[in-house]
């Protein structure tokens, strides 16, 4: 059976005779006409690729401050602030909501609740209202959300204890050399209402009138107490000009009703010490059991330079052996100065360079020589050390 072929296309449909007279149509040409009218349509025409329109994808993002704390039953220093993006352009409009945990340490907004809501601005950014811890200590999370979004923003906070006292607890007093470390770190312990030591987490600023602290480079920083309530600083830096002592202060701030606690360091920048050497007659000595030595205990601290110069306002640390007390006796021969009770006292080099202990009391036990060290930094790491060879008969 002959395929069929259009009335148009059959007259395209030509036959011609081979060799043999017989006559051979050209398939190739006869092709059904739905397929190629089909063909001819498709070839006619051209098409344009759809465009896809990227998911919407909301994001919600906690704007800085990301960690605060307050004392409990005190306001927060700053509002919480979340901002709203659609694909990366801010959202005007939306409504977030702040939320706090329902109980243990947390807060409340002004309404009473833990939860507050806020409307973004044109730039995408919501404000909640105050938010005032309430009196659990501890740490916790706000949540901020945006309708249906799975995005959220999480804001740290924590609520402590007020700090009632903050004290030294290292680093004073201290000389160095200009431009050289101190030797010991600076730090103090914070205490609560109850005379106990807060926990960790309460931000302590100390504050120096030059030189820097490491962490900074600038001549203040802040630390947060440990879980013994101690905030130590990064190293201290003594600036370039030597001076008298001056002080380095430590605080604690109550941000809301502008309340502080201080603490105060005594420290001191000085030209390079070079050499320590007792005064005369301070070495040896020998006193009765029991009884003041005659002479005080000082040294005499110089640069390197030619000829010497004093070296004033250095720390100069005097030690005597360590010993305990038995019902009245001492366990070794040694001494206490009169200044702290104890076998370590400190003094400062006046100009000429010299530093005087107090007066050193030979302990009860007879016995010696036995050796008094007298100690000035130069710089962390490195210090220059007297001996005054001392009996008690």
């Amino acid at each position: 059976m002959d395929t069929y072929l259009s009335p148009v296309l059959r007259s395209a449909c030509m036959s011609r005779k081979n060799g043999r007279g017989r006559m051979v149509r050209k398939a190739y040409w006869c092709v059904p006409a739905p397929i190629l009218l089909a063909l001819a349509f498709l070839t006619g025409c051209s098409s344009t690729p759809a465009t896809v329109t990227p998911a919407a994808v909301t994001t919600v993002t906690a704007m800085s401050p990301f960690v605060q704390n307050t004392v409990i039953n005190k306001p927060f220093a700053t509002s919480l602030s979340a901002t709203v993006t659609t694909n990366g352009t801010p959202v005007s409009g939306a409504l977030v909501s702040f939320t706090a945990p329902g109980s243990g340490a947390g807060g409340t907004f002004p309404n009473g609740t833990e939860t507050a809501t806020a409307t973004t601005d044109a730039n995408g950014v919501a404000k909640s209202p105050i938010f005032t811890a309430n009196g659990t200590v501890g740490t916790y999370i706000v949540i901020a959300s945006a309708g249906s979004t799975q995005s959220t923003a999480l804001f740290n906070m924590a609520n402590t204890l007020e700090a009632e006292a903050i004290s030294t607890a290292g680093g004073t007093p201290q000389s160095t050399s200009i431009n050289t470390q101190f030797a010991n770190a600076l730090a103090v312990t914070v205490k609560d209402p109850t005379g106990a030591t807060v926990g960790a987490g309460v931000p302590v600023t100390f504050t120096a009138p030059d030189g820097y602290f490491t962490d900074t480079d600038k001549p203040t920083t802040t630390a947060l107490t440990n879980a013994s309530g101690v905030a130590t600083a990064a190293p201290y830096v003594a600036s370039g000009t030597v001076g008298g002592q001056y002080s380095v202060i430590a605080s604690t701030v109550d941000t809301v009703d502008g309340d502080s606690s201080t603490a105060t360091f005594t420290l001191s920048n000085t030209i390079m010490p070079a050499t320590i050497t007792p005064s005369a007659g301070t070495t040896p000595q020998s006193a009765t059991a029991g009884t003041p030595f005659a002479i005080p205990l000082a040294v005499t601290v110089m640069d390197g330079s030619t000829p010497p110069v004093p070296v004033s306002n250095a720390l100069v640390t005097f030690t005597a052996p360590s010993f305990t007390v038995t019902s009245g006796t001492a366990s070794a021969a040694s001494g206490t100065f009169a200044d702290s009770t104890t076998v370590t006292t400190t003094a400062w080099t006046n100009a000429s360079g010299v530093a005087t202990a107090a007066v050193f009391t030979a302990n009860s036990k007879a016995g010696g020589p036995y050796n008094v060290s007298a100690t000035v930094v130069v710089k962390s790491g490195t210090t220059l050390s007297a001996n005054f060879s001392l009996t008690n008969k």
